[in-house]
């Protein structure tokens, strides 16, 4: 007969338990894994969109130390997502690339680069203040699948950027982050912000008139700034020359640097297709930008920020803001396929997954989340939206 161990099965109880927490805790880590707040990608037709991807490696759980690392595991982690759904990076059309650290761009620009033959898509690359995760290093990509034409200005010499000024794929035109270089010179002008802008207008204005458009056709503008205290300045510049009714969707933020050491850059979208404006039941027209401005099914929406109350409220504002503007566009959230959110303070991060898991709760868009030094009125969020109404998910 085997004498008992009191001691000995308390122990094994302990651990007993111990492994059936274990095991409910990853059970909840697949669900959510499984069913998260934002997809990897979701599908329009012959359109992808991904989630921006940082650079934490699946298999090691770690950041790469050094940013030509970092960045091809960044690259890996998208491809993974690319392949799973039948893409690759020759479909690419338009990337977007946040560092926290700007100094380092030749060598994320080296790492990138490899990822690509001959053509490389559109790109526009921010220095930000913070990251998801602890990332260095995050990038965001749209794909198309079919001909693609690079758009290139008369004369104008980019062979040895890893991106093209435009990507045109069907009647849509993916433009890269300008800035305002005198192509003459090839130096940023000098004179005031209002110059840089005119001048990073007219660089936009010459990859547009190589692919047959002008600025009227704009649908999408994303302004970039060292100093959000110039986001008059650049609005009033802007205006000079974004003329014509419907005016694009707007996006302004600052950010903590751009490329060449530029005070402003500008990111804009094109369409050859009619474009109308959209405006929620009973918002106020805006005489510098379309709330929303739907082109071939896509709808654009100007950014949203908040600054008053919990993340949770400020997300539930914005969300119920941009909602209007969806309705009045025959769209519900359901339609919308790309979240950009830019936060005041990365610590909120976990506070906006929380409050967007309440308004995405059958599993949402792609989404990208940087922090910068400053959002416009000292907000702490600004959102922004793109919608379709032909939705084919991943």
């Amino acid at each position: 007969m085997t004498e008992r161990n009191p001691a000995g099965q308390s122990l094994l109880m302990v651990w007993t338990i111990i492994g059936c927490l274990l095991l409910l805790l990853n059970h909840q880590t697949t669900v959510a894994h499984e069913n998260p707040v934002f997809k990897p990608t979701v599908r329009i037709g012959e359109t992808l969109y991904v989630s921006a991807k940082g650079s934490r490696n699946p298999e090691t759980g770690e950041h790469p130390a050094d940013m030509g690392t970092a960045t091809t595991q960044t690259m890996l982690n998208i491809d993974q997502e690319l392949s799973r759904v039948g893409f690759t990076f020759s479909d690419v059309v338009s990337v977007q690339v946040w560092l926290t650290d700007l100094e380092k761009y030749q060598e994320m620009n080296n790492a990138y680069r490899q990822f690509f033959g001959q053509q490389f898509p559109a790109r526009t690359t921010l220095g930000v203040t913070a990251l998801p995760d602890g990332s260095m290093v995050q990038i965001a990509m749209v794909a198309v699948k079919g001909p693609k034409q690079v758009i290139r200005p008369t004369g104008a010499d980019t062979s040895n950027l890893p991106f093209s000024p435009g990507i045109l794929a069907g009647d849509t035109l993916y433009l890269s982050g300008h800035v305002g270089i005198n192509p003459e010179s090839g130096k940023l002008v000098e004179g005031d912000i209002g110059d840089h802008v005119v001048q990073t207008l007219k660089n936009i204005q010459a990859v547009l008139k190589a692919a047959d458009m002008d600025l009227s056709h704009v649908i999408s503008a994303y302004l970039y700034m060292k100093n959000v205290e110039d986001f008059a300045a650049v609005s009033n510049a802007y205006l000079t020359m974004i003329t014509e009714e419907p005016r694009p969707a707007r996006l302004p933020m600052s950010v903590a640097k751009l490329p060449l050491d530029s005070p402003v850059e500008i990111t804009m979208i094109a369409s050859r297709k009619p474009r109308q404006a959209i405006i929620g039941e009973g918002q106020p027209p805006s005489g510098s930008y379309s709330r929303g401005l739907l082109s071939n099914n896509v709808m654009h929406l100007a950014g949203v920020f908040r600054r008053e109350g919990t993340i949770q409220r400020q997300v539930n504002e914005g969300i119920e803001w941009l909602t209007a503007i969806l309705k009045a566009g025959n769209m519900q959230l359901k339609n919308v396929v790309e979240v950009h959110v830019y936060l005041a303070d990365i610590g909120d991060y976990a506070a906006l997954t929380a409050a967007c898991r309440q308004k995405f709760s059958d599993g949402g868009p792609t989404l990208a989340v940087t922090a910068v030094p400053q959002l416009p009125a000292r907000s702490s969020i600004m959102l922004g939206l793109v919608a379709a109404r032909e939705l084919v998910s991943d």
